[in-house]
């Protein structure tokens, strides 16, 4: 056997363990990309440097055709909502004022987030918000409605 069949069945082996050690699409296109020059260098049909254009081809072709399709298909039943996302909708005591031109404050779990009002509303400390959304590392809030705000446990 030829030295590239070795080699191109180590890049298969290799690339294929770090796919399956990762599971994030990001190896297998060279574990494809492999099988035509390892198949070339079997039979010797040409020599090493026209079986790695074909290996360069073939994965890039791989990756570029393939990659979105393959993870929108992997992707379709995974949930991507973080713990943040199951905030949304509590209700927490603001502890710094907030308005227009000033980012407020809300303490969650122990934890001090920067706290705006949805539509640049103004909200005193002290009052009693409902996270509406979360934008990068602001909460953004509205005042929550008085007959609720009886069953909300100070936290």
């Amino acid at each position: 056997m030829d030295v590239m069949f070795w080699v191109w069945l180590g890049v298969i082996v290799i690339s294929a363990i770090v796919e399956l050690a990762t599971m994030e699409v990001v190896s297998i296109w060279f574990t494809f990309g492999a099988v035509v020059p390892f198949i070339l260098a079997a039979t010797r049909a040409v020599n090493w440097v026209w079986q790695l254009v074909i290996f360069v081809c073939v994965s890039a072709l791989l990756i570029v055709g393939l990659r979105e399709i393959t993870k929108k298909f992997l992707l379709r039943n995974s949930n991507e909502k973080t713990n943040l996302d199951a905030l949304v909708g509590q209700k927490f005591r603001m502890i710094s004022r907030t308005d227009f031109e000033t980012v407020g404050s809300v303490k969650i779990n122990d934890v001090v987030w920067s706290a705006i009002g949805e539509n640049q509303q103004a909200i005193e400390a002290g009052e009693i918000v409902e996270i509406v959304k979360i934008s990068g590392n602001k909460m953004i809030v509205k005042k929550a409605e008085e007959k609720k705000v009886e069953s909300v446990a100070r936290r």
